[in-house]
């Protein structure tokens, strides 16, 4: 048995209206739909945390708190699954020709999560790993709050504030609401529509650089999953790591409290100051953001985070440089810049080395 505290973040991703289905519907069926459904989770979860145990409709997991360092990840790994959950089933729905109770309502389901930090211990007895721990048992009690009850919201990310404070963030529209248990207290939350957030992140515009259209291209393979891959190239403290102080990237305007389309990043080399500005963020698949400097557009780059079957990732980087020039010069010129000058390349396999060394330490707890 093991009884050393650790601090870390927990996730519970809970189906809403699963007892409601099962009492419903033909119990075969509903048993294929739903376990479709938690193997989807468990599915896009596991890669980043460890999995504690399914709970009938849900899934608790766990990570150190060293995998998650940029609180935007945290969100945007939330509503990556929730992404995923709500295409599987109205996938589900769509390829169904059966009339049973249990296809029919495929839609009545839907998902939410509870996100919580603190300190746990793990204890292992006759095999079994169990999560101990007064936060452990908080989360938990969260699943049983007031949220639909006051905003309507199926589906929604709930925080506690205490997380959000852990994970540095300060979000706008949310629903606030204090939640009190026995034995436990009031407890502030901060909850996210995810509805609202799923039409927002489907319907956004595309802007992506084709490699046909580049006029450079890297390729690194990392051993670290998208998730973790996308922290080390989006996150300004992380970026400064790898670069080795040649040059210093701070983060600039955050538009309702979060990265994502309109923010900025501000780059120190040299002399000189370029503004970054978000053109398409689609978490852990790929960004688009165009570069300038004083005041004129001086680079389009779209890296691209691509799984590979060993769960790790596969970045492409690719950069249009804007400039007056013959095809062939920009490209010979722009070549040189990055590799010749600025050793892009050996940079990027270091914060392969610095991703993979780091997440398997908060991995390993």
């Amino acid at each position: 048995m093991s009884t050393s505290t650790q601090h870390g973040f927990f996730i519970l991703a809970d189906i809403s209206g699963y007892t409601s289905f099962v009492a419903k519907t033909e119990l075969e069926h509903s048993h294929e739909i739903l376990t479709e459904l938690l193997e989807l989770l468990v599915e896009n979860i596991k890669p980043v945390m460890t999995i504690s145990k399914l709970e009938g409709d849900a899934v608790f997991a766990y990570a150190g708190r060293n995998v998650f360092t940029r609180g935007d990840t945290m969100l945007e790994f939330v509503e990556s699954v929730y992404v995923a959950f709500r295409d599987r089933q109205l996938s589900m729905k769509r390829k169904t020709t059966c009339t049973c109770n249990a296809c029919i309502n495929i839609p009545t389901l839907d998902l939410k999560f509870i996100v919580h930090c603190g300190p746990f211990v793990v204890q292992t007895i006759a095999n079994a790993r169990e999560l101990v721990g007064s936060d452990v048992n908080l989360i938990h009690r969260l699943s049983k709050n007031h949220v639909a009850e006051a905003t309507g919201w199926r589906a929604y990310t709930m925080l506690t504030e205490q997380c959000l404070n852990d994970l540095g963030l300060t979000l706008e529209d949310t629903h606030i609401q204090m939640e009190e248990y026995e034995h436990l207290g009031e407890i502030k939350t901060h909850s996210i529509d995810l509805h609202k957030r799923y039409k927002e992140i489907t319907e956004a515009r595309h802007v992506i650089l084709e490699e046909k259209d580049a006029d450079f291209v890297l390729i690194v393979d990392f051993d670290t999953p998208p998730a973790v891959t996308w922290e080390w190239l989006q996150d300004p403290a992380k970026r400064n790591i790898w670069n080795r102080g040649h040059i210093t990237w701070s983060s600039g305007d955050r538009p309702k409290g979060r990265a994502g389309n309109g923010a900025s990043n501000h780059c120190a080399h040299g002399k000189g100051v370029s503004t970054e500005i978000v053109r398409d963020w689609r978490p852990f698949e790929y960004s688009t953001c165009d570069s300038f400097e004083n005041g004129k557009q001086t680079v389009t780059e779209t890296i691209r985070f691509e799984p590979t079957p060993d769960g790790g990732t596969r970045v492409v980087d690719l950069m249009k440089i804007k400039m007056p020039l013959p095809r062939f010069l920009r490209r010979l010129m722009f070549h040189n810049v990055m590799i010749k000058q600025h050793q892009y390349d050996e940079k990027l396999r270091e914060a392969a080395q610095l991703a993979k060394a780091e997440f398997e330490k908060a991995k390993s707890g």
